[in-house]
């Protein structure tokens, strides 16, 4: 792989860091998949660019997703859909053997998370922690250094945020 696509690799992945951050710090379920929207267009850059063809497509079933998550639409068999086919893409986009398979399970993991737990803000913040480890690694053989530490710093924030949500008295949440 070239440089220029590690840097621009790296590049994307510094973007969808500074939304993801964002996203791990909002308070309602709308907000934190709103914001990871973004963030998905710039991880699936980032992946192109270093060449990871099975996270590429699980960032595209994630923006649609997310886009059904937002908008409450409540169709198991949508829900069954989009993860079947971020399984079967990644399975048939995998250029990675088993590393190619992490994608494919941190999405399959958060979009069940993002689907059962709508209203339950701190499910679905451990389950982005979940997701977010598993890219971790990922990122870091895939040489998407940026992706790695933006995951660590997610992954972080997220479980500060968690902390200081549980800290705070009930009729403050």
């Amino acid at each position: 792989m070239s440089k220029a696509a590690i840097v621009l690799g790296n590049l994307f992945s510094l973007l969808a860091m500074i939304s993801d951050s964002f996203s791990g710090t909002r308070k309602t379920h709308r907000e934190i998949v709103a914001v990871q929207i973004l963030s998905q267009f710039f991880y699936g850059a980032a992946s192109i660019a270093l060449k990871a063809y099975s996270s590429t497509v699980q960032n595209a079933v994630a923006v649609f997703r997310n886009l059904a998550a937002m908008k409450n639409i409540r169709s198991r068999f949508l829900e069954g859909v989009l993860i079947l086919a971020g399984v079967v893409f990644g399975i048939a986009f995998n250029n990675r053997g088993w590393l190619g398979w992490l994608p494919v399970i941190a999405n399959l993991e958060y979009s069940a998370a993002v689907f059962r737990f709508r209203e339950n803000e701190r499910a679905l913040k451990l389950a982005f922690i979940l997701n977010m480890s598993l890219y971790a690694v990922f990122s870091f053989v895939i040489m998407n250094y940026v992706g790695t530490w933006s995951c660590a710093v997610i992954t972080v924030t997220t479980i500060v945020s968690l902390i200081h949500t549980k800290k705070k008295p009930e009729e403050e949440r």
